[in-house]
């Protein structure tokens, strides 16, 4: 049976979703609204709430990073995103790191990093999208990775040790 309602606040819309630390300046969020826009331009888009500070960082750096970090640091997502400002980095005991192509501040422990420089800004309620060109990728070689989902409601989870690929046509 279906449970019915005008508003997202008591469902889990369309989860799970990988979550990822959003940083731009010297702060950082976790963030499951974001997706990949365009392969070439490699393009990539986040939708931030107009109350975060972070949204106001977006639009004054117009770039941004998104560091993914393996499940064994989720308390550094949940710590990061209950605290408001400040400094995250001592609060998480995460590491920084420079970036090679924007100023904003990266996290050593990510095993995949992505710097943005925001070409686009578009407002949709109470939240804007911001697209960015993806101006450099950091990967670093890792035998497992377990990403972090956001379930709703303040639950995370992980894939499965065991993975599986299905074979498709080459034409899809």
């Amino acid at each position: 049976m279906f449970t019915t309602a005008k508003s997202p606040d008591t469902t889990s819309h369309a989860q799970p979703r990988p979550v990822t630390l959003l940083s731009v300046g010297h702060n950082f969020m976790p963030l499951s609204w974001h997706m990949p826009v365009s392969k070439s331009p490699f393009r990539y888009a986040v939708c931030v709430r107009d109350e975060n500070i972070s949204h106001g960082l977006l639009h004054r750096y117009r770039e941004f990073a998104l560091n993914f970090l393996d499940f064994s640091y989720i308390e550094a997502y949940e710590k990061s995103g209950s605290s408001h400002g400040g400094e995250k980095f001592g609060l998480t005991d995460l590491t920084p790191k420079k970036a090679d192509t924007i100023t904003t501040t990266l996290i050593e422990e990510a095993y995949m990093i992505y710097e943005c420089r925001i070409i686009d800004i578009t407002g949709y309620g109470d939240h804007d999208i911001f697209v960015a060109d993806v101006t450099m990728i950091h990967n670093k070689k890792v035998e497992v990775v377990k990403p972090v989902l956001f379930l709703g409601q303040g639950y995370y989870e992980t894939t499965s040790h065991n993975p599986q690929r299905i074979a498709r046509e080459e034409n899809d």
